[in-house]
């Protein structure tokens, strides 16, 4: 009995006196946040009773979010240890009989932003983004809203917003705070009137259409074509913006608008000027002279006064007016004692003449007709040798003399050159050398030329440069070129890093687009072109749409990209996928940064020649020409694209008159020039 008590009490006092196990609890260091523990069975800071309760707590910093909580034995890292989660970021678990490592990750927390109170305003829906992501909240007042609205927001500082307007959208950029953000819009809007008044002014002598009035958003087309008698100079615009255009067209005696109707009255306001006509002499009469002293290019209605002198023994045959390629239009004339007068009616004309021998007793009509065999030799181009037919033909009176036909085309003339006779001059005789040039009209190559006899056996024709010659036989024979529709060349260039797209090829009149598209890194850019009179730009974002009507010649854009200018850029641009957005300021007239470079101006678009040996010079309203190919076809054309004058240079120094002062565009061959006449 006494030695079981002994033994009962010497196990008491054994429990009694034991002593707990402690181990190390240890946090490591992770970025973004930190790891707090804590319990009531500590035995020190960092040492735990096993078998006792541990509290973790991952706390992160602003903007980020626990994303994994890790614990197990430091000793062996392949041994976890179990967190049970108690709350948010709090988890507890229980002591094991060994230290303990606790690990985590925190990343970068989501939040919503969100518009409220948008009844006519157009507003986006809510949306999730990163903390610190760029964030765009576009709000869009449409055009048929009159009025304003206020905006409120609540999470973030006013100063941290930045602000713009392309248009009809409100634009708000910030980088995304570590909570939720919530715009709140108050509007003061009604709606617009939906139907407008269109007015055209100045049509009294032109043809003009467009509706009376139109809806906010419908196309409206208007057409102001020339007559006759005049042509429209300018157009000025009232009531529209360039945004509003979507396509115009300015040929000779033509302009085409096509533009979105804006949610306001717009009116077009035409100046018009009288259309000028060509006159000329037929030349190479024989027998006689005419005379005309006055500008090769008189207005519609204006007089014109010629005069018409026989040769000694000879007296007037007849006298008539025709118009330029078709004698079988006449003018009517008036005048006498060698003094003629008519009015420029709505075309070219040409003055002809023909005399006749003084009848007298010893007059004979028997020998070769004067002037049959001259020698002279008519320079291609030059006044008098078009492509109109000459009609007549060879026989036993021509004395030897074989005609040259050349058959009519509306894509193109031919010109020749050579030995003929000045009282027939489409005749010439046998072995005499002719030689040919074509020109195509422009927008037209030529595909075939070819010269048969009357019995319809081909003659040999030599490539001489740009010309053709062949040797005149035993027969007339006819000049007939065929042609075909040209395509020319689209060349845009320097886009570097910018997206350029644009046709390669192109005919003459077809409506062209090249887009130009900015990537980050970039501001704007400017531009060059060669061979183009005009080249309208209409911005879009980043993306600008150039638009002209195809030339009849080659086109090249060069493009000058401009970078932004570093950290002092207000556009924005992240490498991900959370919904933020940057814009870009383009150079350009619709773009709502400043220009910085621009080298021309408002488009920044410069004509430049292809042939720099040419010179060009101008003295009051006499255009002096020098270096010129000899053959080379040059027009000149006005501010609006008008054609004014065409020909052939003939020698490589010409000159060419002016209708009146102002600002022309001279091509000679591919070289085209700015010309100004005060």
């Amino acid at each position: 009995m006494i030695r079981k008590f002994a033994l009962v009490l010497l196990a008491v006092c054994s429990a009694a006196f034991a002593v707990k196990s402690t181990f190390k609890v240890e946090a490591a260091n992770v970025p973004n946040g930190t790891i707090q523990f804590f319990g009531n069975g500590f035995a020190s800071d960092t040492t735990v009773y096993a078998g006792e309760q541990v509290v973790v707590h991952y706390a992160p910093v602003t903007g980020y979010v626990l994303d994994q909580a890790r614990a197990f034995q430091t000793d062996d890292t392949t041994k976890k240890v179990s967190l049970q989660e108690d709350s948010t970021n709090y988890f507890s678990f229980i002591m094991p009989m060994s230290d303990v490592t606790l690990s985590g990750a925190f990343k970068k927390g989501s939040y919503n932003v969100a518009v409220n109170g948008c009844t006519l305003l157009t507003c986006p829906e809510a949306s999730v983004h990163e903390f610190g992501s760029q964030v765009t909240v576009t709000i869009t007042m449409p055009s048929t809203l009159k009025g304003g609205y206020k905006m409120g927001v609540r999470g973030l500082a006013d100063s941290l917003i930045s602000t713009s307007h392309q248009g009809e959208d409100y634009i708000y950029s910030f980088a995304m705070p570590g909570h939720d953000v919530t715009f709140t819009v108050a509007e003061s809007l009604m709606v617009k009137p939906t139907r407008f008044k269109i007015a055209l002014n100045g049509c009294e002598n032109l043809n003009c259409s467009a509706p009376d009035s139109a809806n906010v958003g419908d196309s409206v087309t208007i057409k102001i074509l020339g007559t006759e008698s005049h042509w429209p100079s300018s157009l000025s615009m009232d009531g529209i913006v360039n945004s509003d255009i979507c396509s115009k067209v300015d040929n000779k005696d033509t302009t085409i608008y096509v533009f979105k109707m804006p949610s306001n009255d717009v009116s077009f306001t035409m100046t018009s000027q009288k259309q000028q006509y060509r006159v000329s002499l037929n030349g190479g009469e024989a027998n006689g002279s005419v005379s005309y002293s006055g500008d090769p290019l008189r207005e519609y209605g204006s007089k014109v006064e010629f005069s018409v002198t026989p040769a000694e023994n000879y007296q007037i045959d007849f006298v008539k007016v025709v118009k330029s390629g078709d004698e079988s239009v006449t003018v009517k004339t008036s005048g006498s004692n060698g003094v003629y007068t008519y009015n420029v009616p709505g075309f070219d004309t040409v003055i002809m003449a023909g005399f006749k021998k003084v009848a007298s007793a010893s007059s004979s009509s028997s020998g070769n007709p004067e002037g049959s065999q001259d020698g002279s030799s008519s320079s291609i181009g030059g006044e008098g040798t078009s492509s109109s037919s000459a009609t007549g033909s060879s026989d036993e009176e021509d004395n030897g003399l074989y005609y040259v036909n050349i058959v009519k085309s509306d894509s193109g003339s031919i010109f020749m050159g050579g030995s003929f006779s000045k009282q027939y001059p489409n005749a010439t005789m046998e072995g005499n050398e002719i030689t040919l040039r074509v020109d195509p009209e422009p927008g037209y190559a030529m595909e075939s030329l070819s010269v048969k006899t009357k019995a319809g056996k081909n003659v040999k024709l030599t490539k001489d440069g740009s010309d053709y010659k062949f040797k005149m036989p035993a027969s007339d024979v006819t000049v007939k070129a065929t042609y075909k529709v040209a395509e020319y060349k689209i060349t845009v260039t320097g886009c570097g890093d910018l997206k350029c797209v644009s046709p390669e090829t192109a005919k003459l009149g077809e409506e062209i687009k090249v887009t130009i598209t900015l990537v980050s890194g970039y501001s704007g850019f400017s531009l060059e072109a060669e061979g183009l009179a005009s080249l309208s730009q209409k911005d879009n974002g980043a993306k600008t749409t150039l638009t002209f009507k195809m030339p009849g010649n080659d086109v090249k854009i060069i493009v000058h990209p401009q970078a932004k200018p570093g950290a002092n850029s207000s556009s924005s641009s992240a490498g991900d996928d959370s919904g933020k957005s940057s814009s870009s300021g383009k150079s350009g007239k619709n773009s709502s940064s400043s220009k910085s470079g621009d080298k021309g101006g408002e488009n920044a678009i410069h004509v430049s020649s292809l042939v720099p040996q040419l010179s060009v010079a101008t003295v009051g309203r006499q255009v002096q020409v020098s270096g010129a190919r000899v053959g080379a076809a040059y027009a000149l054309f006005d501010v609006h694209g008008r054609m004014i004058s065409s020909g052939v240079a003939y020698t490589p120094d010409m000159t060419i008159t002016l209708p009146h002062s102002g600002n022309y565009m001279l091509r000679v061959g591919q070289s085209v020039h700015a010309v100004n006449a005060r």
